[in-house]
């Protein structure tokens, strides 16, 4: 932004994808992020969030927007014909709120673009991007998607090389804006640090690599009997449900303890902001075993912000993350995935070392303050389209 130039508060509407509440609790990675982000602009843009109903006493402390029409669109996504038009009643019942905004941010769902478009939305359309939903999608769908968009946000640059290349009319408009930390609150605390204790936070499924996360500690005990494994996390927002997997893993876990190993504890849901920061910063070491190909995960910088070393798995946008401050496995080779970590729990130095670029680089590169800055020069970017005015400060 030019010197002695400000953003006049520009009307965003955001657009909370699927049935996602508004909530530090029941919603998740997206509503965070909108909060975030948005809570430190008030002064420049007006924002209103619309999404699926939430509580009062659960709600960020944001403007937020529903419809009654949830309940109807609730039922036709249980009826297979109907359920294809759910979405455009959802749109449509919002659409003379939402056509008063100089700028619709869309969460994750690359769908609604055309429908907006065709209902007469003539402001400036941001599609933001934190999960893979257009690697599969062709050229030519993917050059369609770009004429109805002004900009296309994604967290990081592996998830932009799942498209780029087929579109570069799409590649054009596309910026990579990651994800953030809160700094004050995620910060080192060196005083609850514990000896050899390994914590990893997240979505209890498949895809998260806990099954391997318990077969490298298998590994790590036998160099370091005393390590401890904290497993936090439910297998929704809010809410656990004893699946399969989640069976295996407790199963494979009383297995290890029958054969002597120490107890693992599984924490379940941790609540954000009250239990969170006090795990990362209590622990030696943060496991993310992810065996898919994580678009960047957000619980990589909190514990970076901790000051906690990082073992991560080599998968999607984790390395942007982790850069130099971090290691780098194979999940799935449980040797590797143990001997790294091992080797951090044998060599404090070398943990007090990695925990301190880490800190910086999360400081430096993912402060939500950072992040809200750029969200604002990319918001200033969209001037020339007539939707954001500079005006004399």
């Amino acid at each position: 932004m030019s010197a002695g130039n400000s953003l006049k508060r520009c009307r965003v509407g955001v657009l909370l994808s699927g049935r996602e509440q508004f909530s530090p609790y029941f919603g998740g990675a997206l509503a965070r992020w909108t909060y975030e982000v948005y809570s430190r602009l008030q002064e420049q843009v007006e924002v209103t969030v619309f999404g699926f109903p939430t509580g009062e006493q659960y709600r960020y402390p944001l403007p937020h927007e529903t419809s009654g029409i949830w309940r109807a669109c609730t039922i036709a996504s249980r009826i297979p014909r109907v359920r294809r038009y759910e979405e455009r009643i959802w749109l449509g019942a919002l659409f003379r709120r939402l056509s008063r905004f100089d700028v619709l941010h869309i969460h994750n769902r690359p769908q609604w673009a055309a429908p907006l478009r065709s209902m007469g939305y003539t402001g400036s359309i941001v599609l933001h991007l934190q999960n893979d939903h257009l690697g599969h999608w062709s050229g030519p769908m993917l050059d369609a998607l770009a004429s109805k968009l002004n900009r296309l946000v994604v967290c990081s640059n592996y998830l932009r090389g799942t498209f780029a290349s087929k579109s570069p009319e799409l590649a054009g408009k596309t910026r990579v804006v990651p994800n953030g930390a809160d700094t004050k609150l995620f910060c080192p605390r060196e005083e609850l640090r514990e000896s050899k204790t390994i914590l990893f936070v997240g979505r209890f499924d498949a895809e998260k690599g806990v099954l391997q996360l318990l077969q490298a500690y298998a590994r790590v005990l036998q160099s370091h009997p005393e390590a401890r494994l904290v497993v936090g996390g439910a297998t929704s927002f809010g809410v656990h449900k004893e699946t399969v997997y989640v069976r295996g893993v407790r199963e494979l876990a009383h297995a290890m303890e029958q054969a002597g190993s120490p107890p693992i504890h599984f924490t379940g849901y941790l609540d954000h902001d009250r239990d969170l920061p006090s795990w990362f910063q209590k622990a030696t070491v943060f496991a993310s075993p992810s065996v898919f190909q994580e678009p960047f995960g957000l619980v990589n910088a909190e514990a970076m912000a901790c000051a906690t070393p990082v073992v991560g798995s080599n998968r999607g946008g984790i390395p942007e993350v982790l850069g130099a401050a971090g290691r780098l496995v194979n999940p799935e080779n449980t040797q590797e995935f143990a001997a790294a970590i091992s080797d951090l729990l044998s060599n404090s130095d070398l943990c007090r070392q990695l925990g301190r670029a880490a800190c910086e680089r999360c400081r430096k590169m993912f402060d939500w303050r950072v992040i809200a800055g750029t969200w604002l020069s990319m918001l200033e970017q969209l001037e020339p389209d007539g939707v954001c005015h500079l005006a004399s400060a």
